[in-house]
């Protein structure tokens, strides 16, 4: 009976002695300090929930702590079974990455302040619950972000293809950025046709399809709780512009000379084009769509600019849009440019697409190919992840 009380003393000494490195993770030891100096102390810490300034997997922290010397930084930790890794984050504005964990799973954050001098306070326990879903790429607007096709005159088009638009390429790129749990998820809500104020107010494709309004469905798509991106390209069908391309390929057809595709590039784009009508109600209908966004969600808004259709084939040697109209198309898309940022608010980030998107030929003329979704895609990815 003696030898065995003695084994069981001896054993929870050895798992004092076991569970003590443990114990020094969770409490520092006090012990004398210079005189005078004391150890910071965390007196309340909130986790925020993702905002619209916040990069990907980043949030805010608010935290109430104090220290006779000053505090240098905050340091936290994720802990889910065992404890996680230290990390350090700025004591002025201090924000929490949740790289490490992995969404809708229960993990514990604690907190702790480093001052001046490097001594820490005990760990603040912040939360007990669940992580965020992952982050949601959102993708509105016209024919461009809808992912329209269309070979043959006299052949059916295909409207929407949510993995033909760019929409996938800034998913992919984003993904490949972010841990591999983090993947987001994609929802493309584009439609050709569509116009600044059909974003709030819906209508019908030119597949007879019909829509309600882009910003209502935006608003149902983005939660709260986690990050949302949304990106939009629209803008062009709120102007009469297709039919100027119609009647510009037609007239380029027809002429012979470089100064005759010029002067139907002029008529085109000077006499027959509505912007000068139309631009206040660009303005204005941007204005209503990105104010709301703001109001009523936390999304990153990102609003990309057209391409130049200059040079772009519509079938084997036959560029509708020569070298001779590049000084009208860019005045065009100057114009349409200025008329749709005048209307953004301040949080939106402007895209500029270059003039290297390759269209697609025949009927889906100047809508961009596969090759074209994807440059597009890339410059869309570059923006929001840096």
């Amino acid at each position: 009976m003696h030898k065995r009380v003695l084994i069981l003393v001896v054993a929870a000494v050895l798992a004092g002695f076991v569970a003590a490195p443990a114990l020094a993770h969770t409490r520092p030891v006090r012990g004398l300090l210079p005189d005078g100096d004391t150890r910071p102390v965390v007196v309340s810490v909130t986790l925020e929930a993702p905002q619209r300034h916040n990069d990907l997997l980043e949030a805010d922290l608010t935290i109430d702590a104090y220290d006779n010397d000053g505090i240098d930084r905050f340091e936290y930790r994720w802990n889910w079974a065992t404890l996680g890794a230290v990390r350090a984050t700025s004591a002025m504005n201090p924000t929490v990455s949740y790289v490490g964990t992995t969404p809708d799973r229960n993990y514990a954050l604690q907190v702790r302040a480093v001052d001046l001098n490097g001594w820490e306070s005990e760990w603040y326990s912040v939360s007990s619950g669940l992580t965020p879903s992952v982050p949601n790429v959102i993708v509105a607007g016209d024919s461009i972000a809808s992912g329209y096709t269309r070979q043959w005159f006299t052949g059916d088009a295909t409207c929407t293809d949510a993995e033909y638009s760019y929409g996938s390429t800034v998913v992919s790129e984003v993904a490949a950025s972010l841990p591999a749990p983090w993947a987001p998820r994609y929802t493309n809500i584009a439609w050709p046709g569509a116009s600044v104020g059909d974003m709030l107010n819906g209508g019908s494709d030119s597949c007879g399809i019909g829509y309600s309004a882009q910003v209502d469905q935006i608003e149902a798509l983005a939660s709260d709780d986690t990050w949302n991106i949304v990106v939009i390209t629209v803008g062009i069908n709120s102007t009469n512009w297709t039919d100027i391309v119609v009647d510009l390929t037609k007239d380029t057809a027809f002429s012979f000379t470089e100064r005759g595709d010029r002067d139907a590039c002029r008529i085109a784009v000077r006499d027959k084009w509505d912007i000068d009508q139309r631009r206040s109600s660009i303005t204005s209908g941007t204005a209503k769509v990105t104010e709301t966004l703001s109001a009523t969600t936390n999304a990153r808004v990102f609003w990309t600019s057209y391409y130049d259709i200059t040079e772009t084939e519509l079938a084997p040697l036959w560029k509708p849009v020569g070298d001779e109209c590049a000084n009208e198309m860019g005045y065009a898309l100057s114009e349409l440019h200025s008329a749709l940022r005048a209307g953004l608010a301040d949080d939106v980030t402007w895209v500029d697409i270059d003039r290297s998107v390759t269209t697609q030929r025949w009927a889906g003329w100047p809508h961009p190919n596969s090759e074209g979704q994807r440059r597009i895609g890339l410059l869309i990815a570059q923006a929001i992840v840096g």
